[in-house]
């Protein structure tokens, strides 16, 4: 069996050597507290500038969708402004165009068909002045 150190010393530097072993480990506690603060504190200054730039993110993707819905809104009173009338007026002067060239069909059948009628009756008429057939 081993003796214990300091077996035969007197208490009060006993007492004082235990002081000195609990003033250690406190030393040791507060700096293992001091390098959780250190580390809490720079875990918390990263999480704030992740949330900065994301923050200015978010920003920088609204400012975008608002020049975008701009964009989008100026196209659409283009469209209806001077798009959509030019479109109703090329529709118009088509529908212009195929009543035109409706008429000139039936007013070339209609001639064709008056002419035919006029050849046969002027044939007949010619024959019946030359006394033929």
């Amino acid at each position: 069996m081993t003796k214990p150190p300091f077996q035969d010393a007197d208490p009060t530097s006993e007492v004082l050597l235990r002081l000195g072993e609990l003033s250690a480990s406190v030393q040791h506690l507060l700096s293992d507290f001091g390098d959780e603060k250190i580390a809490a504190r720079d875990n918390r200054t990263a999480m704030h500038r992740r949330l900065d730039e994301q923050a200015r993110e978010l920003s920088a993707v609204k400012t975008e969708l608002t020049l975008s819905r701009q964009v989008v809104e100026g196209l659409a009173r283009t469209q209806a402004d001077i798009v959509l009338p030019a479109v109703g007026d090329w529709q118009d002067m088509r529908k212009t165009g195929l009543a035109l060239v409706g008429l000139l069909a039936l007013g070339g059948i209609s001639l064709g068909a008056t002419m035919a009628w006029f050849s046969d009756q002027a044939s007949g008429l010619v024959r019946h002045w030359l006394r033929i057939g």
